[in-house]
């Protein structure tokens, strides 16, 4: 089998690319699973790796003010007008990992928003997840948070 990429967005995706997206977010354990497949549908852009069936998966969702502002104070970040979007749901299977599949996603991502400022939250302790934000020019903002999704703290990184 080959790796395929595929970047589409949530309203040209199948019921069964949307529940396998759907699926994989779930397994991460970081999201609420309580009203996810709508917010999968509000997104700007949601990408896929298959390599024999569908092992990673990420977005880019333009997040409404209320959240962004939630986000950027629980940081004690002040700024935060410029980021007009958010990298999601970027996940790995458990059996796909160490292959190199979260840097590829990351890049199709990036390639996806040339010259758009973003943002992205993801576990304190996630070191693999904090080591390709720095290799795609990521700065790590703020204070960490506590999650509302369990007993864990949350870290805020940017790019400009």
């Amino acid at each position: 089998m080959s790796m395929e990429i595929i970047a589409k967005s949530p309203k040209d995706c199948t019921d069964e690319e949307l529940k396998s997206f759907e699926n994989l977010v779930a397994e991460g354990g970081e999201v609420s699973f309580a009203g996810l497949r709508r917010r999968i549908k509000r997104a700007e852009m949601l990408f896929f790796i298959n390599d024999g069936e569908c092992v990673a998966v990420g977005a880019i969702k333009k997040p409404d003010a209320i959240y962004k502002t939630g986000v950027f104070e629980k940081s004690g970040v002040p700024e935060q007008s410029w980021y007009e979007y958010e990298l999601g749901w970027l996940y790995v299977s458990k059996s796909a990992r160490g292959k190199g599949y979260g840097r590829v996603l990351m890049g199709s991502i990036i390639d996806s928003l040339p010259g758009k400022a973003c943002f992205a939250t993801t576990r304190e302790d996630n070191a693999s997840m904090h080591y390709l934000f720095d290799q795609f020019g990521f700065a790590k903002l703020g204070q960490p948070y506590e999650s509302q999704n369990g007993g864990y703290f949350l870290a805020l990184y940017a790019k400009s």
